[in-house]
């Protein structure tokens, strides 16, 4: 095969992954979208629970726990794909920072996403990794783990998140558990208590729990969207590269065409002027 074949060949091979790359980051671009729409809902969820907890704490503030919970548990939302740039790397470095005010011998370390596994396995010693979402639907199964993990605790625990914040997209260290806090019934200036069906400590537990589930719900949205806008720029910044070498092979190409070209004709004219 003439380097000119030779080369043709390879720029064929690199259109073709450059066509792969360009339908994931197209993917990419529709997941973030449909995210949008989940963590809008989830954020007017939020609102309402803040503001449901703030008339109730109001009137019932002894429901808050006195001292905090002797267990301590960090959950950290890595990636399930790759093709996001250095998303896990900046997560891992970030915990390591954290790490000398959380992580002790009484402290749990949960990772969602495979990709974080090699990152932080050897480095932590209470360690449990989850399977993470690769799509929007795959969030409800994360969650539903999630929550089957954290009830195994036999005892209560101190739960924070390092996630990505939605406005700003940085990295941000909360905590989740215990929830609310006596400040929240400053706001309120209700008159009359809030009825309830139940005790006030049940209200409280079911009030919890539905903080809990929408609160991991909107950060696991929040996390796989800001994975798709860094997938969607390394992708996009790849097949640039890409559509960089195929201008260069193509150069090349048209140069080797050229110098076969000569060299036909000067083949032709040598046996011309020999007969």
């Amino acid at each position: 095969m003439s380097r000119h074949h030779e080369q043709a060949t390879h720029r064929r091979k690199l259109g073709e992954i450059r066509n792969i790359m360009n339908s994931m980051k197209t993917l990419a671009m529709m997941e973030t979208h449909k995210l949008e729409r989940c963590i809008a809902n989830h954020s007017v969820m939020a609102d309402a629970i803040q503001v449901m907890a703030g008339d109730f704490l109001h009137f019932n503030p002894q429901v808050l726990p006195e001292v905090e919970p002797l267990l301590n548990t960090t959950l950290i939302i890595g990636s399930e794909r790759g093709f996001c740039g250095n998303f896990n790397e900046l997560l891992a470095k970030q915990m390591q920072r954290f790490s000398a005010e959380l992580v002790n011998a009484d402290t749990t370390l949960i990772a969602v996403g495979s990709k974080l596994k090699p990152l932080l396995k050897d480095k932590y010693k209470n360690i449990y990794f989850i399977k993470g979402a690769s799509v929007t639907e795959d969030i409800y199964g994360v969650v539903d783990e999630l929550a089957e993990r954290l009830g195994g605790f036999k005892q209560p625990t101190t739960l924070f998140m390092l996630h990505h914040n939605n406005q700003t997209k940085e990295l941000v260290l909360d905590k989740l558990l215990p929830p609310f806090r006596k400040n929240h019934a400053d706001k309120v200036k209700a008159p009359n208590p809030p009825l309830l069906n139940l005790t006030a400590k049940e209200f409280f537990l079911e009030l919890t729990e539905h903080y809990l589930i929408n609160s991991l719900h909107q950060f696991l949205y929040v996390s796989l969207m800001v994975e798709n806008e860094r997938r969607v720029q390394h992708l996009d910044n790849a097949t640039h590269y890409l559509d960089r070498k195929n201008e260069e092979l193509n150069r090349k190409i048209n140069a080797l065409r050229q110098e076969e070209i000569i060299e036909e004709i000067e083949v032709i004219l040598l046996n011309a002027a020999n007969k």
